[in-house]
């Protein structure tokens, strides 16, 4: 089945390039994303997931200058896809603590902040350690008394 547009509903649509915008924290980020635009009446459409790896580039890079005002620490939260009663239960502080945060009413904790971008580097790089290694300190599993050790391949 042939693509419509979704304005006009033509199935005369190129790929096209869409240069995408995202301001967060004072801070102005461009990259060209693919789109297919409707030869028409020029509506363009993007995929989700190209959208969505923008954003979590933006995340990263705001993770690895370590700059995170309140909007930041949010984006960032969001970009996860994370709710903040779930990061607050990760970071083993009350729901309202990361609302303060996120709502610039109290400073953000620089262990909260490594974290948060710990885990965004992550999720950029396919990872979850740092997600695991939060979860496992949340309920952790008992381990045996003998652990017999594997050396590991180079």
């Amino acid at each position: 089945m042939a693509k419509r547009c979704f304005n006009c509903k033509s199935t005369e649509l190129v790929a096209a390039e869409h240069e995408d915008r995202l301001e967060v924290a004072g801070h102005k980020f461009t990259r060209s994303l693919p789109t297919l635009r409707c030869s028409r009446c020029g509506e363009e459409t993007m995929n989700g997931a190209d959208i969505e790896a923008f954003e979590l580039e933006v995340a990263a890079e705001l993770a690895r200058h370590g700059e995170l005002p309140a909007d930041a620490f949010r984006f960032m939260r969001r970009t996860l896809g994370m709710k903040a009663a779930d990061l607050a239960g990760l970071l083993d502080v009350a729901a309202e603590t990361v609302s303060r945060w996120e709502n610039a009413k109290q400073a953000i904790e620089r262990r909260a902040a490594a974290l948060l971008s710990s885990m965004v580097l992550d999720k950029l790089e396919g990872r979850t350690s740092t997600l695991d290694r939060l979860q496992a300190l949340r309920e952790p599993s008992p381990l045996p008394r003998l652990v017999r050790l594997v050396p590991r391949s180079a």
